[in-house]
């Protein structure tokens, strides 16, 4: 019984890797994709380094290459928190399935 119970908990455990290594996949596809809408945005501006249509001395492209360098900072710490989150859940459920697991086992003795 106690081998069944190892063998479930490294299955949960194998699936729960696998999950992490397709949110990390997941990650990087839409890391890449936000790299390239990006590097579009500024390859328009390309030629148009020296223009400042609002007169703050800061070239255009610039300012959107910055902004852009931003909404991607947040994107990445918003998915950060979101799988540290889901992490977390994910380790508090265990351990109550494994506490509920073990004083069944103890009220079964």
């Amino acid at each position: 019984m106690q081998l069944q119970q190892m063998q479930n908990e490294a299955k949960e455990q194998e699936l729960m890797l696998k999950e992490a290594e397709m949110d990390l996949q997941r990650y990087k596809i839409d890391a890449d994709n936000q790299t390239k809408i990006a590097v579009a945005e500024i390859s328009t501006y390309r030629g148009t380094e020296d223009k400042d249509i609002n007169m703050n001395d800061i070239p255009d492209p610039m300012e959107i290459a910055k902004d852009a360098t931003q909404q991607r900072k947040i994107d990445s710490e918003a998915y950060t928190k979101r799988y540290e989150a889901r992490q977390k859940k994910e380790i508090e459920d265990k351990k109550i399935s494994l506490a509920k697991e073990q004083m069944k086992h103890e009220s079964e003795l």
